[in-house]
């Protein structure tokens, strides 16, 4: 037998008898498939712990606060006006009505207003149109939202009282309020059609 182009090739060798053995190649193939897909059922995933990601000293404080220490879900406020900057009385008349009523809520701790000198640094934006008035919700990041609903009904009476600015809430007990009643509202369509 003569040596070809192809004899000292290995990869050449491998297509040549799988061009010549098709049909045990392609068979061969899926087999191979199938017995990955079973061995990889048997064996599983595991699912990797969130707080377990971050690498260094990030990460080992970060699983130091979530064993160690309640960690509150941090809510915003925001106030933007087109026309009205947080110079005008209107505008200033609306966040501290924000601050009044989210204040009121027995769920919210650590209000932090734009009108507060020590704490306004980064809450107004630089054209002055928008503001944002923080909080956190008392106790774990993860009840939050079951604690949100009194918090949107005052900031949605502010927005009723004042129809020229917008306001709204957003954070994480808002966010995750949102989601799940979009959810709900989607499963319920589902189940109509």
């Amino acid at each position: 037998m003569s040596e070809g182009p192809y004899s000292r090739n290995v990869a050449a060798r491998i297509g040549c008898w799988s061009a010549r053995h098709w049909k045990t190649a392609t068979f061969g193939w899926l087999a191979f498939v199938v017995i990955a897909l079973v061995a990889g059922q048997a064996v599983g995933t595991k699912n990797i712990d969130p707080n377990d990601t971050l690498p260094g000293e990030s990460g080992r404080m970060t699983r130091i606060l979530d064993a160690g220490f309640e960690q509150p879900a941090g809510e915003s406020v925001l106030v933007q006006s087109k026309t009205l900057t947080a110079e005008d009385p209107r505008f200033q008349g609306a966040v501290a009505d924000v601050v009044r009523r989210v204040s009121a809520v027995d769920v919210v701790m650590n209000v932090r207003s734009p009108s507060d000198d020590e704490q306004s640094s980064g809450l107004i934006s630089g054209d002055g149109h928008s503001a944002l008035v923080q909080f956190d919700i008392r106790g774990d990041a993860d009840e939050a939202t079951e604690k949100i609903d009194p918090v949107l009904a005052a900031v949605a009476d502010v927005q009723r009282a004042n129809p020229e600015l917008f306001i709204g809430a957003f954070g994480d007990g808002s966010a995750n309020k949102a989601l799940e009643d979009q959810f709900a509202k989607d499963l319920e369509k589902a189940g109509f059609l």
